[in-house]
């Protein structure tokens, strides 16, 4: 499965507007804010939030930050439109904090693994091949994780990489924490010659390449949704927006970037 691996035609054409409907309703300059991790902004928002502008006038104000950082936004209101994983939308949902029926799927969110660009590409399709080929690594880069997963000093995707090699079957694996940055970041630094990180991320390295996604089984993903605060000011600005950046025209944008709209928690 070589998600990311899209023909850029693609990709141009939809942000050119071929693949998208324009929103009723955009009338004279007005703002929405939208409130997302970097998952989903790297993921395709980036993009998609320069197309809805260009094409409704509409400005898009974008608020992004870790996980509880964005919950909050969303929690107080602050954001007209809100992005994040499928468990932690759950829980601000029960907290009263989504104005219910806004919820929608965005997609799965792959973590990958990287390679420098002119290095071989192996194959990393089964559990078994993609544990083979990281057992023939030199050294395989992670982000850190220190402290209490999901809190300061441990993110939520470093404590889903770094505890990837804590996995009995790891054992012999060589690898080590980015001194700084996450694991794609080091491995552009050349102090390695593979690394696991969201497919987002790598991305945005010319040197580097993205091999593919780590073999489902492991769940080193994210399912993104997305939805509208009951506290926001312009809710039907935000809803609009979503209902935008989910269109099928969309779909090689997200696709692109290591995001899957087929699949994830709704």
């Amino acid at each position: 499965m070589r998600i990311f691996n899209i023909a850029l035609g693609a990709v141009a054409a939809a942000v050119l507007g071929l693949g998208f409907a324009t929103p009723a309703g955009a009338q004279g300059p007005r703002e929405v804010i939208v409130g997302t991790p970097g998952f989903t902004n790297n993921g395709g928002l980036d993009i998609i939030t320069k197309a809805f502008e260009a094409q409704t006038g509409i400005k898009v104000t974008v608020k992004s930050g870790g996980m509880d950082q964005v919950m909050g936004l969303a929690v107080d209101g602050a954001v007209d439109a809100v992005f994040l994983p499928a468990d932690h939308m759950d829980d601000i949902t029960a907290k009263g904090a989504i104005k219910p029926g806004t919820r929608t799927r965005i997609g799965r969110s792959y973590q990958g693994l990287a390679v420098q660009k002119g290095a071989k590409i192996p194959d990393i399709s089964t559990k078994e091949k993609f544990v083979a080929v990281l057992k023939s690594a030199n050294l395989v880069l992670h982000s850190r994780c220190n402290g209490t997963p999901g809190g300061p000093g441990c993110s939520r995707t470093s404590y889903m990489l770094s505890s990837l090699f804590d996995l009995p079957e790891m054992a012999g694996v060589k690898h080590a924490p980015s001194a700084y940055g996450e694991g794609g970041d080091a491995l552009a630094r050349n102090e390695g010659d593979m690394a696991v990180q969201n497919i987002s991320q790598i991305l945005k390295w010319d040197n580097l390449v993205v091999v593919g996604p780590i073999p489902e089984e492991y769940g080193r993903y994210l399912d993104a949704v997305a939805a509208v605060p009951a506290k926001a000011r312009n809710q039907a600005l935000g809803q609009q927006f979503i209902a935008y950046a989910t269109q099928p025209g969309t779909f090689p944008i997200w696709y692109s970037r290591g995001i899957d709209p087929r699949k994830g928690a709704q």
